[in-house]
């Protein structure tokens, strides 16, 4: 049983433990399994905080015996089942609650648009779901302050930001075209990203961080976009890609829902000083807007911005894009306010 000492001599209080639920930590990846693993860096220490990945070692049951005070449910319908469909997350939820351990779920995703014909079945019966497991949880976030109106009971802002800390980079390499991080990430427009290219002219035309020109051509995202004059650099260790971030002007990124917090590829970018170009799309958080984020509201502007911005661009501009991103979204802070609220 962990303790820290209060302020008054010789009065002890006993620390909060955490379990996080987070399947296929830490060997899936992806941004929620970067989100835990730098939660368990800055929760970890004193405290003890377990992570649990859904699998049948730790049934909902088994909850009680794990002897924690608070279990964050990370939450991303395609986490629990290949339809985004589980009744995993609700019965930990309940275990924990009927437990006396004070549950938070934290919504990186809430359903599937009911955009095309298999998810006009999924959206429905993933709404449900989620709405079932927020109502039986004694605090609900989420990154995104459109979501926070999709419920009935009251939902908070808790961002997410960049998962890679821009002191990972071992080194920086100047880049000398437009970057595209993360290319597979969902909603990606890249036809938008192809048009900016070719405005702005660079040579090579763009570098991309993340995939393979085999890759691209393998992926059904990008498989007409993968053009071989292209710099593809593939998957590259954290440091690495902090490494070229940290080097590059302009990243582009304009996803079809807009430029949020949940974003942790333009994050990042924003984190290491780049100038990040998003879409100011339905769920654009205004409160991103400055410092290194800039948006525009459609394919032409977003290739007119992006020219205008690689064109402008003076290297001081880095210190500054750092120092606003560092006031606003440093990830040591965010990850406090989190704790703040799950151990209520």
């Amino acid at each position: 049983m962990c303790y820290f000492r209060d302020r008054a001599p010789n009065q002890l209080q006993r620390l909060v433990s955490v379990a996080i639920l987070s399947p296929g930590y830490p060997d899936t990846p992806g941004g929620v399994r970067d989100h835990t693993a730098r939660l368990v860096r800055h929760w970890s220490g004193d405290r003890e905080v377990r992570v649990l990945d859904g699998d049948s070692a730790t049934p909902p049951d088994g909850l009680p015996s794990l002897d924690v005070d608070a279990l964050l449910i990370q939450y991303v319908p395609f986490l629990y089942g290949r339809r985004g469909l589980s009744r995993l997350p609700e019965r930990m939820a309940g275990a924990a609650r009927r437990a006396g351990i004070r549950v938070t779920t934290f919504i990186h995703e809430p359903w599937v648009p009911p955009t095309r014909p298999p998810w006009w079945i999924l959206s429905p019966l993933q709404r449900r779901q989620l709405r079932r497991l927020v109502d039986v949880s004694d605090a609900a976030v989420t990154p995104v302050p459109a979501w926070t109106g999709l419920f009935r009971t009251p939902v908070q802002v808790a961002y997410v930001g960049s998962t890679l800390d821009a002191s990972a980079a071992e080194r920086v390499t100047p880049a000398v075209a437009p970057v595209v991080f993360s290319p597979f990430a969902a909603g990606l427009r890249w036809d938008w990203i192809v048009a900016a290219v070719d405005r702005i002219g660079a040579t090579p035309p763009a570098v991309v961080i993340g995939a393979s020109l085999a890759d691209a051509r393998d992926h059904p995202a990008t498989a007409r976009f993968a053009r071989p004059d292209w710099e593809w650099c593939g998957r590259l260790p954290a440091g690495e890609v902090m490494a070229r971030l940290a080097g590059a002007r302009l990243v582009l990124a304009p996803f079809v829902d807009g430029l949020t917090a949940r974003r942790t590829s333009a994050m990042a970018a924003g984190n290491a000083g780049a100038r990040v170009v998003s879409y100011a799309g339905p769920l654009c958080d205004r409160a991103l807007l400055g410092g290194p984020f800039v948006v525009a509201d459609d394919r032409e502007g977003f290739a007119e911005l992006a020219a205008k911005e690689w064109r402008g661009w003076n290297e001081r501009q880095r210190a500054g894009h750092r120092t606003w991103y560092e006031q606003h979204l440093d990830g040591r802070r965010l990850d406090e306010h989190l704790l703040r609220i799950v151990t209520g």
